[in-house]
Parts: structure tokens; C-alpha cells; sequence
């Protein structure tokens, strides 16, 4: 073993290092007119003379420290494509790994790739892949990691938590070696959005989870004393001559059925008329993609796992699995769900325009939905979805959005605008407004929605607080209300000491909860009319064990899969979270938070 990591290293010698602890973060990566064979095995000539990543640094559960386990990446990019060389280096013998389904491999040893393509420092798109190259996508957007729940604006906890709803293109393989791992992962430039000029930068960081230790590495030397982590990473400098190519995807459909009865003479059957539908997508430049849908057949779309309803005043959250509406879904995430495209049930036609223009991030999407939708059923609902954001500067940002539902003489209309704020490094302010306005049967309504967030992310001293408020009137046909009428306020002060490296108790921390709930028209008319107030003491240790005994590990549910994995051949997504746990957790039973 010690003589195949001295040939590794004695090899890698002629590559240009980077080491994140030293702070060399500006990576300017070669480029070759080469293909690599994505076989798991790093040993194509191209790989020689990749720039190498290494130097890691410990962010969870201490930052500050170096990585206990070795990590080297190697990156180079071709005219089509970005290729990633990762080698993992294991010294408490074999890694955590299963031959699990797509975005299943989080309680597995993985490597998370990081790329801001837009040099924003507010989004990132992440590529996973465990010891074996099974792989795990998705987005993560700055501040934006609070998952839908039954009280308007939980509380932020912990750093950025990927939405795994999206699904890229891209091939990765990976083998276990007899000191740790290795894995190739090639991204082609189709897959992804970037800036139209060239040459262009491109954010990057890379975090290793190690599970036997329960440790969370990175290559950029995050630290936990800052309001955001995706803020947080290098640069791929100077990136030139990228060819997209044509980025075109037709699919057409064909759907039909026969029912038969039996008669007199036998058998009757009546074929009906076969229903013809079909999709498009179009790489309309580098950075817009414009989608469009006729009568799309969901039939293949994965069915949603059953939930159960612990309180009836709360509506059941169920995520966006289909195809269509996953592409660039990322740009319309809201606050408080004020978007949720699910509200658009089996579309006649739908058309969406998705991408960054002039700095600015737009999503378009407009849909006709089918009678059955509408509230009468005899009309075909029109949805109009607008949203856009910019950024501006160092993970502050400023955003809005707009949705329109239109059914015959009644419609819903949300105006929205929202902000984030990062200012010192470690305090963060979210704000939002929104109004609705609503007509049914010729009467018009009209009610506000409004929150404040307010956190302090300081290496020992935190807090978390909120103020939000939803209007009884309030109504976003285009969107998730998990229920309306409350006024939500929250304060968590919070005070952690950490232990010394290798110590059995590695982090410590103690929070005093204030949470309280009013009925909106009581509060807004200043009567007594608390119906919740929870004060709660809460400890969490977290100390350094085996994670093969403290973790649950998830089972696939439709069985093992090879280690390389293709998008285009299989598009297999994430499953529901646990419906108990997420119901405990909306009644404040369970504390809120990643498991």
C-alpha cells in the first residue's frame, strides 16, 4: 500500500498543485483535444498533466484544522467537456460504500464537486459520486436551504442543503483500491449554463464526507463563522473555447389504450383515439434554454411515496418529479414556496424559458392545464410563472417574482419581491413582501404575506430568529401554502464550545428555543391570542464515532445498479423523506434539521 501511494504521488509530481490551505485558490486548469475513457481508472496520459487540488481542510464537525484523510482532484477540460479525477485516500481501511440508486449515496463516503458557472457566489451546481461512481445532483442556492414545512420560515440551520430534484447529464466510474479510492467524472458542457463570453471564471470547491469519522472536508478552507458556504470557494480561471454545441432534445410520444366488454358475439373492443404529445428542448445560447411541452405523458415519472397527515390543518408537501418542470427549477425557487409548479396538474401545452441574461437569473414558464384542474372543470386554468434574480455582491441578493392563474372570469394574481442580505461576513437578513389578489364569483380579495430573518453565524456564538406573517385571505393558486392565517415568531440564541482534535467529544453545543405562534386577525389586532409558545433547552453533542453504528443507512428500492451511470439511460429520483419524521418535525415534536 505504501508503495503504490509513493508511485501516485512520485507521478502526480509534474502537475501544477494547488493547495487549498495554503490559499492557492485561482486554479487555471490545462486544456487538451483529448477524451478520456471514464473507466475508473486514472491512468489516460491526459490525466498527467492535469492541475491537482489538494490540501484540504476539516469544515465539520471543527473547522480551521487540516483534513485527517488525504484528498487529491485532478481537473482539466476539453472543447466539449470538464473532467474531474478524484483520488480518495483511506487510512482506517474500506470506504462506505453501496451500489445504491441515484441520489441515495449521502450516508456514503462521497466527493461533492461544487461549480458556480455564473461566478455569482449565490448558486452552485453539485455533482456527487461515491467510491463506485454511483451519483448524486442537484443545486444548491446561497441562504436558500429552509425545506417546505407546515410553519411559514423555519429556521436556518446549518449550511446550504442541496435540492436533489434536478438531474444532469454526466458519466462517472469509480473503483475501491487498496488505499482508498478513485473515481473519473466527466461533465459535458451540454449539461450546464454558463456565462456567453470567453475567456470566464468559474467558482469551484470540493467536499469529501468521510463517513467512519464523521468528518465533512473541503477544499477551499471554509469556515463556519460566515452567512454562507456557497460564498465560499475558488476560481477556474481563464476558461476559453468552450463549444456547447447544439443542445437539442425532441421527444415525441404516442399514447393509447383499448377497453373491451364481452357481447354476444365476443369480445368488443373500442381503441379510442391514441393521444400524440412530445418535447422539446433548445440550448437557445451558452446561457438560456427554452423548453416546451405538448400533452406530455407522465406515466414514467416515479409515483410519490404516501405521507400521513399527523395535523389536518397543515397540506401535505409533495415535490416536482417530473421531467419538464425539473429543467432549470433551480431559478424559481421562492421563499415560502410561492412557486410550486405541481399546481400544474396534466398541461395541454407549456413553454418555459430558463438561463441568466444581462447578470440577471429568469425563469419564464406559462402553462394551459387540462378542465379537470379548474375548480369548475369546465374551464382550461392559464398559468403565467415569472421569476428573477440578481446578485449583488459577496452572497447578497434581490428578487421577484409573479405568478397568474386564470380560470374563465376568476384568476389569482402574487406579487413578490424578496432580499438577502450578507453584510460582516456572519450576519445574514432575509426579507420578504408578498400580495395576492384574488377573485371567485365576481368577489375580490386582497392580503398580505410578509417575513424577516435575521441570523448571526459566528464560530461559537449563533443565533437564529424569525418574524413572518401570513394573512387569512392570503391565496397563491401557483403556489404551496402550507396554511395561512399565523403569525410565527422565533428566536434561537445558541453557544458551542469545540474539542480538541482526535477528542472523543468534538463539538458541543446548547440552544435556548423561544418559538411562538399567533392567529393572524388576533395579532394584527393586538388581542390576546397566543394558541402555541414553546421554550425549549436543547444539547447537541457530537462526538467521534463509527458512522457504520450511529447512522441509518437507506435501502434502495429497486434493487442494486452498476457503478457508472448515465442520465440519459436511467433517470432514477431521490426519494421522499421519511413522512413521520417530516409531520414530527412541522409540530415542533422533533427538532427541525438535515438527519
Amino acid at each position: 500500500m505504501l508503495l503504490a501511494v509513493c508511485v501516485l504521488l512520485h507521478w502526480s509530481d509534474s502537475t501544477r498543485t494547488y493547495r487549498g490551505r495554503d490559499h492557492q485558490l485561482d486554479v487555471r486548469i490545462p486544456r487538451f483535444e483529448a477524451d478520456a475513457v471514464i473507466d475508473g481508472d486514472l491512468a489516460d496520459s491526459a490525466w498527467a498533466g492535469a492541475a491537482r487540488l489538494t490540501g484540504f481542510s476539516q469544515y465539520a464537525p471543527n473547522d480551521d484544522v487540516p483534513a485527517a484523510d488525504s484528498t487529491q482532484v485532478l481537473v482539466w477540460y476539453s472543447a466539449t467537456a470538464i473532467y474531474f479525477g478524484i483520488r480518495a485516500f483511506e487510512r482506517h481501511g474500506r470506504p462506505t460504500m453501496t451500489l445504491a440508486n441515484r441520489d441515495q449515496i449521502f450516508d456514503d463516503d462521497n466527493v461533492q464537486i461544487l461549480l458556480g458557472t455564473f461566478h455569482d457566489g449565490k448558486q452552485a451546481l453539485m455533482f456527487a459520486v461515491n467510491p463506485v461512481g454511483v451519483q448524486g445532483d442537484g443545486s444548491l442556492i446561497e441562504g436558500a436551504n429552509v425545506t417546505a414545512s407546515g410553519f411559514i420560515g423555519g429556521a436556518v440551520v446549518g449550511r446550504e442543503q442541496p435540492d436533489l430534484s434536478p438531474d444532469f447529464v454526466f458519466q462517472s466510474r469509480g473503483r475501491v483500491t487498496d488505499w482508498g479510492y478513485e473515481v473519473e467524472v466527466r461533465i459535458p458542457f451540454k449539461s450546464l449554463r454558463y456565462q456567453p463570453r470567453q475567456p470566464q471564471d468559474w467558482r469551484l470547491n470540493i467536499v469529501r464526507e468521510v463517513k467512519h469519522s464523521g468528518v465533512e472536508d473541503s477544499w477551499f478552507p471554509a469556515r463556519r463563522a460566515s452567512a454562507t458556504f456557497i460564498g465560499q470557494a475558488g476560481n477556474l480561471v481563464g476558461l476559453s473555447a468552450m463549444h456547447r454545441g447544439l443542445v437539442m432534445d425532441v421527444n415525441p410520444e404516442a399514447t393509447g389504450r383499448a377497453s373491451g366488454a364481452p357481447t354476444p358475439g365476443g369480445y368488443q373492443y373500442d381503441l379510442g383515439d391514441p393521444q400524440v404529445g412530445g418535447n422539446i428542448r433548445w440550448g437557445v445560447s451558452d446561457n438560456l434554454t427554452l423548453n416546451g411541452t405538448i400533452k406530455p405523458d407522465f406515466s414514467q415519472v416515479e409515483s410519490d411515496a404516501g405521507q400521513l397527515a399527523f395535523d389536518p390543518r397543515q397540506a401535505l408537501f409533495f415535490p416536482e418529479k417530473r421531467p419538464f418542470f425539473l429543467e432549470g427549477s433551480e431559478l424559481f425557487q421562492v421563499p415560502q414556496n410561492l412557486i410550486y409548479t405541481r399546481r400544474i396538474v396534466q398541461p395541454v401545452a407549456a413553454v418555459k424559458l430558463t438561463g441568466t441574461s444581462f447578470g440577471t437569473d429568469v425563469g419564464l414558464l406559462s402553462a394551459v392545464d387540462q378542465k379537470f384542474a379548474s375548480a369548475t372543470g369546465t374551464e382550461n386554468p392559464i398559468v403565467t410563472i415569472l421569476r428573477a434574480q440578481r446578485s449583488l455582491g459577496r452572497g447578497s441578493r434581490v428578487g421577484l417574482a409573479y405568478t397568474d392563474r386564470i380560470e374563465g372570469g376568476d384568476y389569482n394574481r402574487v406579487a413578490e419581491v424578496d432580499s438577502r442580505l450578507v453584510f460582516k461576513e456572519i450576519y445574514g437578513l432575509n426579507l420578504q413582501l408578498a400580495g395576492s389578489r384574488t377573485r371567485v364569483a365576481g368577489v375580490t380579495t386582497t392580503a398580505p404575506l410578509w417575513l424577516g430573518q435575521f441570523t448571526v453565524q459566528h464560530r461559537i456564538w449563533g443565533l437564529r430568529s424569525l418574524f413572518a406573517g401570513i394573512a387569512d385571505e392570503f391565496r397563491d393558486a401557483s403556489g404551496f401554502i402550507g396554511r395561512a392565517g399565523i403569525v410565527h415568531a422565533y428566536v434561537d440564541p445558541s453557544y458551542t464550545t469545540y474539542g480538541r482534535p482526535g477528542a472523543l467529544l468534538q463539538r458541543f453545543t446548547g440552544d435556548i428555543v423561544v418559538d411562538g405562534i399567533w392567529q393572524y386577525q388576533n395579532f394584527i389586532q393586538r388581542r390576546r391570542g397566543i394558541f402555541r409558545g414553546v421554550v425549549r433547552l436543547r444539547f447537541r453533542p457530537v462526538c467521534r464515532l463509527s458512522s457504520r453504528s450511529t447512522r441509518r443507512r437507506r435501502r434502495p428500492r429497486h434493487g442494486g445498479i452498476h457503478g457508472t451511470a448515465d442520465d440519459r439511460e436511467r433517470r432514477i429520483h431521490r426519494p421522499d423523506r421519511d413522512a413521520a419524521v417530516e409531520a414530527l418535525q412541522r409540530r415542533r415534536i422533533l427538532p427541525a434539521g438535515p438527519r
